[in-house]
């Protein structure tokens, strides 16, 4: 392969790969819809997670914990930020493999702030300690910190503010059961439709302030493979 040919290749791996880089959450951070009026798709999930909000605030509560899988970009992050905005409470993002160690989760946790919206990606992937301290922190807004090694180590429960966990995943099926139980409200995202993808096509534009025509929306909508990012970039 050639040169020429390498950075064709690399190009069109950009273009149609699901791993947001460095210029493209950029992009992508001016482009993400602010409450779920303006989110295009997923009809059936933003329907059910607008019930889930509205019983929130009208119980003066933090809302259940939210797990959403699918694709890389479909999504899932902006529904995060929705959820956020929506309540109207502060949003902590971290993921999966930043979490290696259950110490690593208690300092996250111990630092947030009551009614905090806590984003967790790639959620499958936390290690398997910090997952089981997870399971308390959810339920009970309590972890016990182990102090101390061997016979000598004592564990102090540490009380939490209530917060919302919306864990994000490829596949619900890859978190255990105890895990993916405690969550109150599950949703799956779908690829989107070219009609779908045509709006979203539309509406980057105007917002980018680029010039498009519907043939030309319907062509990228054609070769977006029913994701959002992919059809931003094009």
């Amino acid at each position: 392969m050639t040169r020429d040919e390498a950075e064709t290749a690399a190009l069109i791996e950009r273009l149609v790969g699901s791993v947001a880089d460095g210029e493209d959450q950029a992009v992508e951070a001016a482009l993400r819809p602010k409450d779920l009026d303006e989110f295009i798709g997923q009809e059936k999930v933003r329907e059910q997670l607008d019930l889930v909000l509205r019983a929130a605030r009208a119980r003066g509560a933090t809302a259940d914990h939210v797990l959403l899988s699918g694709a890389p970009g479909l999504g899932k992050t902006t529904l995060s930020m929705i959820i956020a905005a929506e309540m109207e409470a502060p949003l902590r993002i971290t993921s999966g493999p930043a979490i290696q160690h259950a110490g690593d989760l208690a300092a996250i946790l111990s630092s947030l702030q009551e009614g905090e919206v806590l984003f967790l990606d790639e959620i499958h992937r936390m290690s398997r300690p910090a997952e089981e301290m997870l399971y308390m922190a959810m339920e009970d807004f309590r972890v016990d910190v182990i102090v101390g090694k061997g016979l000598g180590a004592t564990a102090i429960p540490l009380e939490l503010p209530p917060f919302t966990l919306v864990g994000a995943t490829v596949r619900a099926g890859l978190l255990l059961p105890p895990l993916r139980d405690r969550f109150g409200f599950t949703a799956h995202m779908e690829f989107y439709e070219p009609p779908e993808l045509e709006r979203v096509v539309h509406r980057s534009a105007r917002l980018l302030e680029v010039e498009t025509t519907s043939e030309g929306a319907t062509e990228i909508a054609g070769r977006s493979r029913g994701t959002p990012r992919i059809a931003n970039r094009l």
